[in-house]
C-alpha cells in the first residue's frame, strides 16, 4: 500500500474526529417553551420542560432532534425549538457548523422554519405488512354520516354543492 495514500487517510480520519467534538459542544438556547423528551420520539417520556431563554449544551443529534445537556436535564428536542449563537457568519468565515446548519434565523426578519417529510420508496413498501390492530384503531376513528353531518351543524357549519372540475356549467 502506498505510504503517503495511508498518511493522508490518517490525517483525515484524524481532522474529522478532531471536528466532532467541538460540534457536539455547542451551546444553544431555546427559544420557545418546549418539552424535552428521553428519546428523539414525540411518544417518549418526558424528561422536562424547559421554558424559553433556557441554555444548553448540545451533546448528540438525529436528524430533526438534538440531544441537549441543560443544568437541570438532559434529553431530546426539536431543532427548531433551539437558537445556535452563530447562525450568520461573519464576513471573515467565522461562525458555529451547527449554527450554519441550521440557518438562517435571523430576529430582524421572518423566517419559517419547515420539516421535510420522507415518503416511501420502494423498500418501505416490501417490507410493508398488514396490521390488524393498527387497522382496528384506524377504524375507530372514523365517524358515521350523522355523526358528521351533527357536528359540522354543531360548529356552524353549512352544505355546499361543488361541481367537479372541468363539468360543464349549463
Amino acid at each position: 500500500m502506498n505510504p503517503i495514500l495511508t498518511v493522508w487517510r490518517v490525517l483525515a480520519v484524524a481532522a474529522l474526529l478532531s471536528a466532532l467534538p467541538a460540534a457536539a459542544a455547542e451551546q444553544v438556547t431555546v427559544e420557545r417553551d418546549t418539552v424535552l423528551y428521553a428519546e428523539p420520539r414525540i411518544d417518549s417520556s418526558q424528561v422536562a420542560q424547559l421554558k424559553q431563554g433556557t441554555t444548553g449544551e448540545v451533546v448528540a443529534k438525529s436528524g430533526v432532534w438534538l440531544n441537549i445537556r441543560t443544568q437541570s436535564a438532559t434529553g431530546w428536542l426539536f431543532s427548531f425549538h433551539v437558537r445556535f449563537p452563530s447562525q450568520q457568519p461573519s464576513q471573515s468565515g467565522e461562525g458555529s457548523a451547527l449554527g450554519r446548519l441550521f440557518a438562517p434565523r435571523r430576529t430582524n426578519v421572518g423566517v419559517t422554519s419547515t420539516i421535510g417529510i420522507r415518503g416511501l420508496d420502494e423498500e418501505d413498501l416490501r417490507q410493508a405488512r398488514f396490521n390488524a390492530d393498527q387497522m382496528r384503531l384506524l377504524d375507530g376513528y372514523a365517524a358515521g354520516r350523522e355523526a358528521a353531518q351533527s357536528q359540522a351543524r354543531e360548529s356552524g357549519l353549512d352544505a355546499v354543492r361543488v361541481d367537479y372540475l372541468g363539468a360543464s356549467t349549463q
